[in-house]
């Protein structure tokens, strides 16, 4: 049984599977003041504008996909969110409670403001409630099967984005999990191919995960 702090992540695989913590995790959760500057690593005046572009990118996009709709400030706040909890994941190895447990209430209350003023939205939102019930369960399984290769921090993540994918149905929230997976794997592949990785390199999860859920939100033939 995990027995170490609940905001830690468990778990690191080998590059191209999921991951949950590492050494760097560890490290950060004794500091938790500097997880924002990626254990102990400021972020340059480059990376800080390259992160800026990046939400501009994200939200503009979003924009463009939902318009300016009762969904669109949920789809925002995921985006924004989503940014420095994987930089932080990419880094230090852990995705923090100070930022994934807010989420929930927030997309909660996003999400019935939206059912409120779209048709069916009580469909859809009980579609959220399942797509948390189920991503949730999903990871929670693979967690307790290997607590190597999942981190709790990754169940706690699966969860919010369950909330955004469930509200588009079965289809989106199956591809939002699915992808993160492969999405992965590509990148350990890449990184093997380019000798930046071997197979027992350790990668945090947290960010294909993320990435996979604002493709699939992003993309109408999947949360159409």
């Amino acid at each position: 049984m995990d027995t170490r702090d609940e905001g830690q992540e468990t778990g690191a695989p080998p590059a191209g599977l999921p991951s949950g913590h590492g050494a760097a995790g560890a490290a950060a959760a004794r500091q938790p003041g500097r997880a924002l500057t990626l254990a102990g690593q400021p972020l340059t005046g480059r990376a800080t504008a390259g992160l800026a572009l990046l939400a501009a990118a994200l939200l503009a996009a979003g924009a463009v996909r939902f318009g300016w709709s009762a969904l669109l400030p949920a789809y925002c706040y995921l985006a924004l969110v989503s940014i420095p909890l994987a930089v932080i994941d990419a880094r230090s190895g852990r995705l923090p409670d100070r930022l994934t447990l807010p989420s929930y209430p927030i997309a909660l209350a996003l999400l019935g403001g939206a059912a409120l003023a779209v048709p069916q939205g009580g469909e859809h939102y009980l579609g959220a409630l399942l797509g948390l019930a189920a991503c949730v369960l999903f990871y929670g399984v693979l967690w307790l099967i290997s607590p190597a290769s999942i981190g709790l921090g990754d169940v706690k993540l699966a969860g919010v984005l369950g909330l955004c994918l469930g509200w588009f149905g079965a289809r989106a929230t199956l591809a939002g999990l699915l992808g993160g997976f492969v999405l992965a794997a590509v990148a350990g592949v890449i990184l093997i191919a380019a000798r930046r990785a071997t197979r027992k390199t350790h990668i945090p999860f947290g960010p294909f995960m993320l990435a996979a859920t604002l493709a699939v939100l992003l993309t109408p033939a999947l949360s159409g």
